[in-house]
């Protein structure tokens, strides 16, 4: 056999092995790309078929390995609107919860510890209603005798200047202001004794229940 004959054949071997690895490949292909899909259909019945119907698809669905039926992945069911909304509603919930929990923990070592904090806390409210309501019998004896002389110069049929009527407006002013934030103060306190009675809750518990410890707006304060 002459060189040229024994290379021809080798490259008929070479040709034939490649044939046959291709064709191995194209017989195991399908096999390993077959996927099945498996659902609950309207009657509650199991199905299983190489395509879900398009309508029972949001309800979820598994996709399977045709060859082994091994289950390669779960899709869930999809969630409504109202389901989405109120996931993300528990999701920050449990946010806000876990970093009051950090900031609980950061504060106190005991639940003596919350309750000398609650006491000094009041008693600096406490202090700054004093200092309000005492501010407001100042404004309101001052506003008496702006009245006063306004009433004189009205009396003796003078001219009441715009300075004294800028006065009695601006002492008006601040009367409502220190009203309206010794009444703030009375909320807060309510506020602050809601706040340190849950700290409290929180102290004790130790984790973010989602139902007694995840409520929204409580442990607002920094």
């Amino acid at each position: 056999m002459t060189v040229r004959m024994q290379r021809g054949y080798g490259r008929l071997s070479r040709l034939g092995g490649l044939a046959l690895i291709l064709v191995s490949l194209l017989v195991s292909l399908p096999a390993q790309a077959k996927l099945l899909y498996r659902w609950i259909n309207d009657q509650g019945a199991t199905e299983t078929s190489h395509a879900i119907p398009p309508g029972l698809v949001h309800r979820g669905y598994e996709i399977l390995d045709g060859a082994t039926m091994r289950v390669l992945k779960v899709v869930p069911p999809q969630m409504s609107d109202l389901e989405y909304q109120q996931k993300l509603k528990q999701e920050k919930a449990l946010a806000e919860c876990e970093k009051a929990l950090d900031r609980v923990n950061s504060l106190y070592e005991t639940s003596e510890d919350i309750d000398q904090a609650e006491v000094a806390a009041m008693q600096s409210l406490q202090v700054r209603v004093q200092n309000a309501q005492q501010n407001l019998t100042n404004a309101r004896r001052q506003l008496e005798l702006l009245e006063v002389e306004a009433a004189r110069k009205e009396r003796q049929g003078e001219t009441v200047s715009k300075t004294l009527l800028a006065n009695l407006e601006q002492a008006n002013s601040q009367i409502a202001s220190l009203e309206r934030e010794i009444q703030r103060r009375a909320s807060d306190k309510e506020e602050m004794a809601l706040n340190y009675d849950e700290e409290r809750r929180m102290f004790q518990v130790g984790n973010c229940d989602a139902v007694r410890l995840a409520e929204p707006g409580l442990l607002s304060r920094n």
